[in-house]
C-alpha cells in the first residue's frame, strides 16, 4: 500500500469524473433503444457535456482506405452540424496526423501552440473546420485502425483522453457486434427472397446473391450492366400488363430521389407463371460524397399473402356496395352539415342537405361541383388563412377548426363552426371532410354577454371597467384628446325629495345629452353613482374643448322631467388635456378631480381647465 502513487484532490475528482461519464456512455450503448443512430448520437451527447465541446464525433474509414466519413456526429444548439466537411479530405492527406494517433493512443490539437505552414493541407484543414482544439483516439482492433472518435474546441482545462479511449473500447466492439446481428438479418432475409442481386448503381453492374431457375436463367452468370440485364429479367417473368409498371421501378436513375422519403422500394407484380410476386430495393450503403452506392434488388414470391389481400379486398368492395345506401341516408338526415371532396382534385363528393340550407340550395350547382367555390361565400377576417388551410390539409394533420359567418339572405346572418380532417379510404384516395355546425344562438348570446359585460346596465353606456380599459389603451398608443370628469350638482337632494327611481331617470338623462353632445368614437363612461366621465379624442385645444363643454352644459340644462316641474338639472365638470406617452387614467382622473372639486361650490354648470402652473377657472 505504502508504494502506490498518492494521488491529488484534483486528480481523484477528475478520475470520477471520468468514471460517471464512461458508467453513462455504457449505459446509453446497451440501452434498449432499437435505434442504434440514437443511441450513439446519446452517446457523443455524454461526451461533448464532460468535455464542454462544441461538438463530439465518430469517423469511419472507408473500405477502400483512402476516403473517410462523418459517421457520426452531435453538435451543440448554437453550432451546425457538418456531415460532408471531411469529403475532399482523404486518410493519406492527413496520414501524418493519423500515424502520430495511432502510434501515441491519442492525437491533441491546439492551433494556438502549431506552427503551420499556410496553404498546407493541414493548414487548410485546420482553417476549414475552425479548430481551436481538438482531442481524438484511434478506434483500432487486432492492429487495423476503423476510425477514429474526438471531440472539437472544448473548454475543459484539465483536458485528458483517458474517458475518449475508455469509450473507444465500447464503441468498437458494439459495433462489431452490431454488424453481427445485421448479417444474421440479412441472412434471415437471404432465406424469403427467391433472387437477390448486389447492385452498384454509380459503377453500373451487379453481383449474383441468390437465384433460382424459375426467375430466370440469364442471370446465371455474375457481373454485366445493371441498367441492360435488368430489363431482360423483367420481360422474362412478369405479365404484360406489369411491365410498364416493373420498367419505371428498375429505373435506376431516379432511385436516389425515391429514396429521399423512404427506407425501402417495393412494388407486387403478376408473373407469366400466374402467380404474384413482389420486387424490392434495400439500401445498403452510400459513397463518402453521400450519393447511393449499393443496394439490394430481391424478388419474393408472395403469391398466398397477394391472394388473400384480393379476397379481402373485394370482399370490403362487396360489403360497401351493399352499404352505401344505408350510409347515405344515415348522412342526409344528419342536422350538421356534412361535405367531403377530394383532396388533390378538390372535386366534391358529398354535400348533404343541410350544408346545402347553410350555403343556399343552389350553390352546389352554381360551385360546378368545385370546393374553392363552396369556400369563397365564407365570411370572416381570416377568410384566405381558412381556405387556404382547407385546401392543403394532410393525413398527418389533427383535425382543424375554424369559425365562420353566412349570409343566407339578407339580414340572415349565421355563424358556423366547421371542423375539417383528411380521411384515408380503402382505396388509399384521401378525402377532406368538414362538417359544419350552425352556432347563431350561441354567437348572439356570446355577443349579448360581452355587451352587458362593457355596458352600464341602467344608462346603456360605457361601465367604469370597460371605458377605463379603453382610455388607457389608446393613452399607451400617445392619443391626445381631453379627459372630462363631472358630477350632477345637488344629486343627493334630487333622491331625497323625489325619489331614486327620479333619480335614475335624470341618471339616463344626462348619458343621452352626453352621446348627443359627443361624435361617436369619443369615450363615454359612467364611474358610479352620479359620477360620469368623457374622453374626447383628438380635442387639444382650450377653445374647441370649450365649445364641446358648453355644448354638452346646453343639453343638460334642456333636460325636462316631469316630476322635477320646473327644476333644472345641472353639473360641475373638471377638463385635462393629455400632455404626452406615459399617461394613465388614475393620473388623468386626479387631475380632473381636483377642478371638479373647486367648480363644486360654485354655482351649477361649472367647469374648468387643468394647467400644469397655475389653474385658471372658467364659466
Amino acid at each position: 500500500m505504502e508504494n502506490l502513487p498518492k494521488l491529488s484532490y484534483d486528480e481523484i475528482e477528475q478520475k470520477l469524473e471520468v468514471q460517471e461519464a464512461l458508467v453513462e456512455c455504457i449505459q446509453t450503448l446497451f440501452s434498449k433503444d432499437d435505434d442504434f443512430g440514437v443511441s450513439i448520437n446519446n452517446l457523443l451527447s455524454i461526451i461533448a457535456d464532460y468535455y464542454c465541446a462544441e461538438r463530439a464525433f465518430i469517423f469511419q474509414f472507408e473500405e477502400d482506405d483512402i476516403h473517410m466519413r462523418n459517421a457520426y456526429e452531435w453538435v451543440s444548439e448554437d453550432s451546425e452540424a457538418t456531415p460532408d466537411n471531411f469529403k475532399e479530405y482523404t486518410i493519406d492527406s492527413l496520414r501524418e496526423w493519423f500515424s502520430l494517433m495511432e502510434e501515441q493512443g491519442e492525437l491533441f490539437i491546439d492551433v494556438d501552440t502549431l506552427s503551420l505552414e499556410e496553404g498546407s493541407v493541414a493548414w487548410n484543414f485546420v482553417s476549414a473546420q475552425k479548430i481551436r482544439k481538438l482531442i481524438v483516439v484511434p478506434l483500432t482492433s487486432e492492429g487495423k485502425t476503423y476510425g477514429f472518435i474526438g471531440v472539437k474546441n472544448f473548454l475543459r482545462e484539465d483536458v485528458s483522453s483517458l474517458l475518449l479511449q475508455s469509450v473507444a473500447t465500447f464503441v468498437l466492439n458494439d459495433f462489431k457486434q452490431r454488424d453481427s446481428f445485421e448479417h444474421k438479418i440479412f441472412q434471415s432475409v437471404t432465406e424469403i427472397n427467391l433472387s437477390m442481386y448486389l447492385v452498384n448503381v454509380i459503377d453500373d453492374n451487379f453481383s449474383v446473391l441468390k437465384t433460382c431457375p424459375q426467375i430466370n436463367q440469364k442471370f446465371a452468370d455474375d457481373g454485366g450492366s445493371a441498367r441492360t440485364k435488368f430489363p431482360l429479367l423483367l420481360e422474362g417473368i412478369v405479365a404484360a400488363d406489369y411491365l410498364p409498371a416493373l420498367h419505371e421501378f428498375c429505373n435506376f436513375d431516379t432511385l436516389e430521389e425515391r429514396f429521399a422519403d423512404r427506407k425501402i422500394l417495393n412494388v407486387d407484380f403478376l408473373s407469366v407463371f400466374s402467380e404474384w410476386f413482389r420486387a424490392s430495393f434495400s439500401p445498403v450503403s452510400r459513397n463518402y460524397d453521400g450519393k447511393l452506392k449499393y443496394v439490394v434488388f430481391s424478388i419474393q414470391q408472395i403469391d398466398e399473402e397477394k391472394r388473400r389481400e384480393l379476397e379481402y379486398q373485394q370482399a370490403v368492395k362487396s360489403t360497401l356496395e351493399n352499404q352505401n345506401e344505408v350510409y347515405s341516408e344515415i348522412l342526409q338526415s344528419q342536422s350538421a352539415g356534412v361535405l367531403s371532396f377530394k383532396r388533390v382534385s378538390k372535386e366534391i363528393l358529398i354535400m348533404n342537405p343541410a350544408a346545402l340550407n347553410m350555403f343556399g340550395w343552389d350553390i352546389i350547382v352554381s360551385a360546378n361541383g368545385n370546393i374553392t367555390a363552396i369556400l369563397d361565400k365564407i365570411e370572416s377576417n381570416e377568410k384566405d388563412e381558412i381556405i387556404q388551410k382547407i385546401l392543403n390539409l394532410q393525413r398527418s394533420d389533427l383535425e382543424y377548426t375554424f369559425e365562420f359567418a353566412l349570409h343566407r339572405a339578407e339580414n340572415d346572418l349565421r355563424w358556423i363552426l366547421g371542423h375539417a380532417k383528411v380521411v384515408v379510404l380503402s382505396n388509399h384516395e384521401e378525402i377532406v371532410i368538414i362538417s359544419f355546425t350552425d352556432i347563431t344562438s350561441n354567437k348572439k348570446m356570446e355577443t349579448e354577454l360581452f355587451y352587458l359585460s362593457q355596458t352600464d346596465g341602467l344608462t346603456k353606456i360605457l361601465n367604469r371597467g370597460s371605458g377605463e380599459r379603453r382610455i388607457e389603451y389608446l393613452l399607451k398608443k400617445g392619443m391626445c384628446g381631453m379627459f372630462c370628469l363631472f358630477d350632477v350638482d345637488k344629486f343627493k337632494a334630487i333622491n331625497d325629495n323625489f325619489g331614486h327611481s327620479v333619480g335614475d331617470e335624470v341618471l339616463v338623462e344626462i348619458a343621452k345629452c352626453m352621446k348627443r353632445s359627443f361624435r361617436g368614437n369619443d369615450i363615454v363612461m359612467r364611474l358610479g353613482g352620479d359620477e360620469f366621465a368623457i374622453f374626447a379624442l383628438s380635442v387639444q385645444d382650450e377653445k374647441i374643448g370649450a365649445m364641446c363643454i358648453e355644448r354638452f352644459f346646453s343639453s343638460v340644462h334642456g333636460i325636462s322631467i316631469k316630476p322635477l316641474r320646473d327644476r333644472k338639472v345641472s353639473v360641475s365638470l373638471g377638463a385635462v388635456f393629455t400632455e404626452g406617452a406615459g399617461e394613465s387614467f388614475d393620473q388623468l382622473y386626479q387631475r380632473a378631480d381636483e377642478l371638479l372639486y373647486t367648480c363644486k361650490k360654485l354655482p351649477g354648470c361649472q367647469y374648468s381647465f387643468y394647467h400644469k402652473i397655475a389653474g385658471k377657472n372658467k364659466k
